[in-house]
């Protein structure tokens, strides 16, 4: 970093922009050194409890560890708070591009703290509300499975792009599945959804079977319709994060607003090809 002066002032900018940030369930950035062309950030202490770890890595001999429904329904409701400070409420809109359950830290009493800005981007307003783009350099960065189909194929940073990402999120705190899972049939989580949704499936199907039966069934039903409305492959069909704290809050109607058109499959495979391709060529070499 120090033989690179304009990626050491970049790297502050974002750093001083991520240490404004006031939210509480986002990891609040204490400070940071330089040395040797070496980086140490300094956050707030957290026990490193990961919402993947409780969702997908539990002891299955301590009941104790399975996560409870209050709790993964608080976790998503905090978590959209967050997302919808980052978009619409600070000062300058914020693409976070990294949500992953990886990247939500749990404390002690369960509530979420969003992490892991290495890739968020900062828009500035100018007079006008408008987004001012100053990195016009679009590459694809992200973890495979959580990137939206329009994201994959343009590498432009969108909120749109960050709700496709939070839907799946949601949907593996309902269902205690992963994004992507090479064991599986169907790899992608949210292909499976899709064709559960073209069935017509019961919605209690999708329920984390670790739940025992045990939840609220207004709040699951609202939750996986959710997931789904946010992991449309069209952006447009989206609900934007202020829709999405509102139907968390209870106001169902909001679903209407963005229309509940579903996708054929055909639909779905022409818009998700790339994903689709990449997977095929993984399977191929044997990696998983």
């Amino acid at each position: 970093m120090k033989t690179c002066p304009a990626l050491r002032a970049r790297f502050s900018n974002e750093l001083q922009n991520l240490g404004r940030l006031r939210h509480r369930n986002l990891v609040q950035l204490r400070g940071w050194c330089t040395e040797q062309g070496e980086m140490l950030v300094v956050y707030d202490y957290s026990a490193n409890r990961l919402l993947s770890l409780l969702l997908f890595h539990h002891d299955h001999k301590n009941v104790n560890s399975i996560l409870r429904w209050r709790h993964r329904y608080n976790i998503i409701k905090s978590l959209a708070c967050a997302i919808r400070y980052l978009h619409e409420e600070w000062e300058e809109q914020v693409i976070h591009r990294n949500l992953t359950s990886s990247a939500v830290i749990l404390d002690l009493d369960m509530n979420p703290r969003l992490s892991s800005f290495a890739l968020a981007e900062f828009l500035t307003r100018n007079e006008h509300g408008h987004h001012i783009v100053i990195d016009k350099n679009r590459s694809v960065r992200g973890i495979f499975g959580y990137m939206s189909p329009e994201y994959m194929e343009s590498g432009e940073a969108t909120t749109m792009a960050d709700i496709y990402s939070f839907g799946v999120v949601v949907l593996e705190v309902v269902s205690g599945q992963m994004a992507v899972d090479f064991r599986r049939p169907e790899v992608l989580l949210v292909k499976r959804v899709h064709e559960f949704e073209a069935r017509k499936r019961p919605y209690e199907e999708l329920a984390d079977w670790r739940l025992n039966g045990v939840y609220d069934h207004k709040e699951l039903v609202r939750m996986i319709k959710l997931g789904m409305a946010c992991t449309r492959s069209d952006p447009e069909s989206r609900p934007s994060m202020r829709q999405v704290v509102q139907i968390l809050d209870g106001h169902d109607k909001c679903f209407m607003e963005k229309g509940q058109k579903k996708e054929s499959r055909g639909e779905w495979r022409e818009k998700n090809a790339s994903s689709l391709s990449l997977i095929r060529r993984i399977q191929a070499l044997g990696i998983q």
